[in-house]
């Protein structure tokens, strides 16, 4: 073979090879999971049911006009939508006909095997002889050569993880994070040589190793609200029947509960705290990749590249881990946004798959589905109003919002109750907070870290050098996304693509092509829910600004980049304006075309914009600059510090909390913690959980049954009584009358 040159594989499968192909995949998984073969009964099943059910459903809906990324991006949302709606609807049904355990694997893999093989059907006789081309599978030698540091990413990240969980040693996992943006920077150097195809798959392993980073942490679950959602999907899975358990906002969200459940029938991992963690870090490795489809049909793909990456770098991402329900919700709330702003979909079928992700949001997570809500409802409001200025598409009609609020009214109200009371308080406590608009301490931590409290002044940790980069970065990203989004009002002739106007006025050089009008709104919407967020006091208090932040990241992400571009664009202007050549270069200027190669879009001034905010941003959010500071941050990098000693949970705290359940007092079934106690009790694998009263050692009242201590309150001495920490001595009056009954150097319980 002649040196340059290349095999190009090519595939090619006729409508009934196809179906073939789909039905021995479907064989073959069901075998490794009846028989329980290991290994390869988690990854056939795995793949397969989160791949091919939406798979086949884009097949039926004859969806061939679009990309093969965005044909995969779009099959794991509708499969992961059509296990948690048909896993209801089966478990439903076997139910009341008399079955008690409907979600069993043998009743899962009958149930779903069998449908999977009806939609085979079904596609192949819509179909009919329409060939399947896979083509250039083949990678080049350049190919291979850019992806042999990437593809080190995972690696590192499990190797650098059981390091620190074996040795406490960070070196291997600070590499990787420094590894990381310095591989950033070498793709946008040499972008006119690196494969545009492969964007996807570096972005991909960034994102999947950046997330196992918090899921291989401990061997226990870590977060706050986590250990609930862990304690719901072991109930049901225990049961083998969904069911309302608790009349809490939580049995709102299948997510947590039904969807990994269904997934550990199939596959079976003896470890559920791993599976629970590991679970969400996969499916969400995907999001990434949806603002990526979504950017680069305005900046192209070296640019949504970046606008990727930015999106990767929030905390909330990183955090998949610790709230679950809140990211699945968002990644249906991106799959959504990748419909409705689909150039390759037609009206009626994007119509049907933003109603599915849609109600898949619901059932996933109530306040993010709010937002959602929200944003719709205004959404078609702005277009109606545009629609009598401009001849515009009407994407959003107010039989769709109508729809929206009857499905949310429907399962928030009717089937689980507690979610819909939720939102109709936060609106109520909202509106009875307007009096407090001018007081800060009406915002929420974050939000007054966010504007500066405890950063920019005072003296405590805060102050420090990493703790002011991050500050600064954060606020500038923010300029730079209100720089975008002026620039698309302002310019809005030539940079959103206005029907009757499209030929009046040509769109900027850097733009790949125009902004369409349904973007520009669902911009203007995200930007007025996060002023709404912070002027509004309250608002932040009853759901977190980052949380909201990194959800409307999935549109804002690539206005960030037009942010970035408009700044070079001025700068470049004012540069000419101080040159006294600025005549002939404009001159020069006027003569280029407006239709340059893409390659032509990408200039150097631009990745240093672009570079100097992401890079310090990346590696203050994942907690590395930090590290370098020698401050204890992030729990994935350090064994000290808030969050350590709040999340992280020892060995001792679990065997404690496992004695506990088996010989406390059962007439006295009430434990008594203090703030950090209550997860410990909460992470066990067992389906009951005792009444447990949180901050009970604060006001120093004598209390009964049992008492337990955690790891902190033994080894520091230190105790959380509402949000405060206090020395453990100062409550010596509250054992005054208790024994101790249990203790192993590292918790104790008392009675």
């Amino acid at each position: 073979m002649k040196k340059g040159f290349y095999y190009k594989i090519k595939l090619k499968f006729g409508a009934k090879e196809w179906f073939a192909v789909i039905i021995t995949i479907i064989l073959l998984t069901d075998i490794t999971i009846l028989l329980n073969i290991p290994f390869l009964r988690q990854i056939f099943g795995f793949l397969c049911f989160t791949i091919l059910p939406g798979a086949l459903i884009l097949v039926i809906l004859k969806l061939n006009n679009i990309e093969i990324l965005e044909k995969v991006v779009l099959s794991v949302g509708l499969s992961i939508s059509f296990l948690t709606f048909f896993g209801l609807i089966i478990d439903k049904l076997y139910y009341s006909l008399g079955y008690l355990t409907p979600l069993s694997t043998v009743s899962m893999v009958v149930s779903f095997s069998s449908a999977l093989i009806l939609l085979s059907i079904l596609g192949y006789k819509i179909n009919g002889e329409n060939v399947v081309t896979l083509e250039n599978i083949h990678l080049t030698a350049a190919e291979k050569a850019f992806l042999i540091v990437p593809i080190l990413f995972p690696g590192l990240s499990v190797f650098g993880m059981h390091l620190m969980n074996i040795t406490k040693n960070n070196s291997i996992l600070v590499f990787l994070l420094f590894l990381i943006p310095i591989y950033v920077v070498f793709v946008c150097i040499f972008n006119h040589k690196f494969p545009k195809r492969l964007y996807p798959v570096v972005i991909f392993l960034i994102s999947i190793s950046l997330l196992l980073l918090l899921s291989l942490r401990s061997n226990y679950i870590l977060g706050m609200d986590v250990h609930k959602e862990y304690h719901f999907f072991r109930v049901i899975f225990s049961n083998l029947h969904w069911y309302v358990l608790g009349h809490s906002t939580l049995d709102a969200c299948l997510a947590i509960s039904l969807l990994p459940s269904i997934y550990q029938s199939f596959l079976n991992v003896s470890n559920s705290v791993y599976f629970y963690k590991i679970f969400y870090s996969l499916l969400l490795s995907v999001a990434p990749l949806i603002v990526f489809l979504i950017s680069k049909k305005y900046v192209g793909e070296l640019y949504a590249f970046l606008a990727s990456f930015f999106f990767i770098s929030q905390d909330i991402f990183l955090d998949t881990a610790y709230s679950p329900r809140t990211n699945t919700a968002f990644l249906f709330f991106g799959f959504a946004m990748l419909v409705f702003l689909s150039d390759g979909i037609d009206p009626l079928r994007k119509r049907i798959l933003f109603i599915v992700f849609m109600a898949s949001c619901i059932v996933s997570h109530y306040a993010t589905t709010y937002i959602f809500f929200f944003i719709m409802l205004f959404s078609w409001f702005l277009i109606e109003i545009l629609s009598k200025r401009f001849t515009i598409k009407k994407s959003i009609s107010l039989t769709l919002v109508l729809l929206f609020f009857g499905i949310v009214f429907f399962w928030y109200s009717q089937v689980t109750e507690e979610a819909f009371n939720e939102g109709v308080g936060f609106v109520d406590a909202t509106f009875k907070n307007l009096h407090n608009f001018f007081l800060f301490e009406s915002r929420c931590e974050r939000t007054q870290a966010m504007l500066g409290e405890g950063i920019l002044y005072g003296e405590n940790i805060r102050t420090a050098i990493p703790y002011k980069i991050e500050f600064v970065v954060t606020w500038i990203s923010f300029l730079l996304i209100g720089a975008g989004v002026i620039s698309m009002l302002t310019k809005y002739k030539s940079m959103i693509a206005i029907p009757e106007r499209e030929e009046e006025h040509l769109k900027p050089d850097f733009l790949k092509t125009k902004f369409s009008i349904e973007h520009l709104v669902l911009t203007l919407m995200c930007t007025g829910i996060l002023v709404i967020m912070v002027a509004l006091p309250y608002v932040s208090e009853g759901y977190d600004i980052k949380r909201t932040y990194s959800m409307l990241l999935v549109i804002l992400s690539v206005v960030f980049v037009l942010g970035c571009l408009m700044l070079k664009e001025t700068l470049g202007k004012l540069y000419q304006l101080f040159l006294t050549r600025s005549t002939r270069l404009r001159n020069n200027k006027s003569k280029q075309t407006h239709n340059k190669p893409e390659q032509t879009l990408a200039t150097p001034g631009v990745y240093l914009i672009i570079l100097l905010v992401l890079i310090p941003l990346f590696l203050c959010v994942t907690g590395a600059m930090f590290a370098i500071f020698g401050i204890p941050r992030e729990i994935t990098l350090s064994t000290d510090g808030d969050n350590y000693n709040t999340l992280y949970i020892h060995d001792q705290e679990s065997y404690s909390a496992s004695w506990l359940r088996d010989f406390m007092n059962r007439d006295n079934p009430k434990i008594y913690v203090d703030g950090w106690g209550g997860m410990r009790l909460y992470n066990e694998e067992v389906t009951f959980i005792p009444e447990i009263a949180i901050y009970s050692f604060c006001g120093h009242k004598n209390i009964g049954g049992n008492v337990y201590l955690g790891y902190r309150n033994i080894k520091k001495g230190k105790v959380l009584c509402e949000s405060k920490e206090c020395n453990l001595t100062d409550y010596s009056d509250v054992f005054a009358d208790k024994s101790r009954i249990y203790d192993n150097g590292g918790s104790e319980v008392w009675r």
